[in-house]
């Protein structure tokens, strides 16, 4: 299995989450810290907010449409609003390819009519925050003691069975960061995830992001 690493590279945009086979990577790029990642979540959840407010969605939010600029990682989204522009074909096959990668909320892959909604840009948050903490691919297919499972399946188990911390990145995990910080992230990303009524809007998971113990 290929591992991947979220990788500093400073001065350059980039994606948020620079998937780097490890074998063929440079060593003079250091791995993003966990405020690092804090900090680019907590920007992306800014800019959707942003829009949000305005009423305006993303409908295809997945890491390659978020970059960072310059050292310090200022977020910049990309290829938001572009639903509007589309024909109901064109649409439908992107709610596909977003099912595809991991990042569509099931209430778009299972309704008649897809529509882009601003909760189902709350459900693709939510997995890009699991992809910060455990530095898996939203696509990765896990094998453990259940099964092979997808990555927001292997995370709900682990929180199931009480072992959220299994599912951090284990460069986060065995090092000095905080550790009950990375479990309420942990947290607040499969509230993300939770069924269409139950989840929190942008500007909710904004406030509990920033209100983490770091």
């Amino acid at each position: 299995m290929d591992f991947f690493q979220l990788w500093n590279v400073p001065g350059v945009w980039q994606q948020i989450l620079v998937f780097v086979k490890l074998e063929t990577t440079p060593r003079r790029y250091s791995l993003l810290s966990f405020n690092q990642r804090l900090k680019v979540a907590a920007d992306v959840a800014r800019s959707l907010l942003y829009i949000h407010d305005r009423g305006m969605l993303h409908g295809n939010l997945k890491p390659t449409n978020i970059l960072l600029e310059g050292p310090d990682y200022n977020v910049r989204l990309t290829d938001y609003g572009l639903h509007r522009l589309m024909t109901p074909a064109g649409l439908a096959e992107q709610i596909l390819n977003l099912g595809a990668l991991g990042y569509c909320a099931p209430e778009l892959s299972s309704a008649s009519k897809t529509v882009p909604s601003f909760k189902a840009d709350v459900y693709a948050f939510g997995v890009i925050l699991m992809e910060l903490l455990t530095r898996r691919s939203a696509g990765d297919i896990i094998s453990g003691q259940s099964g092979a499972v997808d990555l927001t399946d292997w995370v709900r188990l682990c929180d199931q069975e009480g072992r959220r911390m299994d599912c951090i990145d284990r460069d986060l995990a065995g090092g000095e960061e905080p550790s009950k910080a990375m479990d309420d992230l942990l947290a607040l990303s499969l509230r993300c995830i939770l069924p269409v009524n139950e989840r929190p809007n942008i500007r909710q998971v904004l406030e509990d992001l920033c209100s983490l113990p770091v």
